[in-house]
């Protein structure tokens, strides 16, 4: 009776990475639609651009490098003080890129990229505690719930943030962040549980072992670490510039790639719904085929895009392509591990996305400088028929278990 009752506690957990997920999903789809351009109203450099994406930023290279290791700490300690520590880290970079805004000097934005990247030091954590609160079983549906509320303010934030920024500027939604971060370090200090209860020596040798087997990870779960790498180039190479891509080429206003975001996101969280229903019906590999389809469909379609219509139509396919990738990767590698590495596991997925894919971005801006706008996204499209003919072939799934 006490486990059971143990067990009910934590899987309010959920609620609480339920509400988490709200509040980031406001700032991070304003975010996600003001960042480049503002970037490029100091600095109008596309190749700069990508040099900033793949170093720091929620995809860069500080932030590969940072999550195993957090990962790997918050398996032998403790789960909450490390994702509390990622939302500190958050309203401190939104501090910078303020800063930034008010006096226009560029060189605050370099803080401010090193601590974005730092502070995405928590993802992997969070998937682990996400897992460790409910049964196994009920991990599919709580991945989609989660993922479902950081999805749906992006069916009113990215607009309405767009609109703010052209009429009273970028400070403003940068205010807004700080505001917002400062709610979600309240949720997480007062209502957050704690799953992990071991605690395991941390010495220089474990540390030495935790390094080797981020150069020999575990066999069954190579491909799926292949798979990220392969992403995070093609990924890097035109998406990742997208919003920036579309400023500089299209000059499309701030309010109108908050549509555009706005339109992505009520995609994404009208398919959210049924994710967990595919999973269960037809399993985590044919549901990540699926997005993959619908990835490169978008990539197409947008590098032979000639103005906002059509732009906005080919959005469609992103937003289903994100929301059936997200879930079944994160329910694979949940029942791929155990508690005792999970978080580490999860988090060396983002070492090697950074590693491999960490000069794309740059690429990807001097190939828009060189070649023009479509250059980058059919460097991105190769990139997506490649993955998908692997996940085909190469993805090795039973039981929804990676082997």
């Amino acid at each position: 009776m006490a486990k059971k009752s143990l067990q009910v506690s934590l899987e309010r957990n959920v609620d609480v990475f339920t509400a988490h997920a709200i509040l980031k999903g406001i700032y991070i789809h304003i975010h996600q639609v003001i960042y480049q351009p503002f970037l490029l109203s100091l600095n109008p450099s596309m190749t700069l651009l990508g040099l900033l994406e793949g170093f720091g930023g929620y995809q860069g290279l500080l932030g590969a490098f940072v999550r195993p290791f957090f990962g790997w700490l918050s398996d032998r300690v403790r789960r909450k003080p490390f994702i509390i520590l990622g939302s500190l880290l958050t309203m401190l970079s939104i501090s910078f890129f303020l800063v930034s805004g008010i006096t226009t000097i560029y060189g605050f934005i370099i803080p401010a990229i090193i601590l974005l990247g730092v502070s995405s030091l928590d993802m992997p954590i969070v998937d682990s505690l996400i897992a460790e609160s409910v049964e196994p079983a009920k991990r599919g549906s709580a991945y989609s719930r989660v993922m479902l509320a950081w999805m749906v303010p992006g069916i009113f934030a990215s607009f309405i943030g767009g609109f703010v920024a052209d009429l009273f500027g970028f400070p403003v939604v940068f205010g807004v962040g700080i505001a917002i971060e400062c709610m979600v370090i309240y949720i997480l200090l007062r209502y957050l549980k704690e799953t992990f209860r071991l605690h395991r020596v941390i010495s220089f040798s474990k540390l030495a072992l935790f390094l080797k087997r981020n150069l020999t990870p575990p066999r069954s779960l190579r491909n799926i670490y292949l798979l990220n790498m392969f992403d995070a180039i093609a990924y890097g190479l035109g998406p990742v510039l997208k919003f920036g891509i579309f400023r500089a080429h299209f000059n499309f206003s701030i309010v109108q790639l908050g549509i555009i975001s706005l339109f992505g996101s009520v995609v994404m969280t009208g398919t959210q719904l049924f994710i967990g229903r595919m999973i269960g019906r037809y399993g985590c590999k044919t549901v990540l085929l699926i997005s993959y389809i619908m990835w490169v469909v978008h990539l197409g379609g947008i590098a032979i895009s000639k103005n906002f219509a059509s732009v906005l139509f080919f959005e469609i396919f992103l937003g289903i392509a994100i929301a059936s990738f997200i879930t079944p990767h994160q329910t694979l590698m949940a029942h791929s591990t155990t508690s005792m590495e999970r978080a580490e596991a999860m988090g060396r997925i983002s070492l090697y996305r950074g590693v491999a894919g960490f000069v794309a971005p740059f690429l990807g801006g001097f190939l828009y400088e060189q070649y023009g706008y479509s250059a980058p996204l059919w460097a991105s499209f190769i990139g997506g028929m490649v993955i998908t003919f692997f996940i085909r072939f190469q993805i090795r799934v039973q039981n929804d278990k990676l082997i």
